[in-house]
């Protein structure tokens, strides 16, 4: 379940985007719009991380970094890009960074074409290792589908 918190930090980290997208438009590289966004961060009072790094190792070795764009109030973490539309790879990319970090949240966002893009993405339970998924009992009311069928 995703908490309170997070849904509001990522809802203002969209609108951060958005107001980015709508003063410089399309068309100038990834770094402009990378230091844009650190403005909008300040201005909305987010904490955050940028040119984060994190390790990889390969049985206890170190065989390299990975570095992502931001890493806001410690939990979402932000690959920023500027081309005509999302790659399977990028996707990939941070899905590998959210498995790599244990964060809750990844924003991919495309500054590249005439309307802003993004793409929130989760990791999946799969992707997850050694960690207990909790389940919680399902209260009157809650856990349903639009049919009216218990989530299990």
């Amino acid at each position: 379940m995703i908490s309170n918190n997070l849904n509001d930090n990522v809802y203002t980290i969209i609108g951060a985007c958005m107001e980015v997208h709508k003063s410089l438009g399309p068309g100038y590289p990834t770094e402009y719009y990378k230091r844009a966004l650190e403005v909008e961060f300040d201005s909305r009072k987010l904490a955050y991380e940028n040119k984060k790094k994190f390790q990889i190792t390969y049985k206890d070795v170190l065989v390299g970094t990975l570095e992502v764009d931001f890493l806001i109030e410690e939990e979402v973490v932000i690959m920023v890009i500027c081309q005509d539309q999302f790659l399977d790879t990028e996707i990939q990319q941070v899905l590998r960074c959210l498995q790599l970090t244990e964060k809750p949240m990844g924003l991919l966002v495309n500054f590249g074409g005439t309307k802003i893009q993004y793409k929130r993405i989760m990791p999946s339970h799969r992707n997850i290792t050694n960690k207990t998924i909790k389940r919680y009992p399902l209260e009157q009311g809650r856990g349903k589908t639009r049919e009216n069928n218990p989530i299990v």
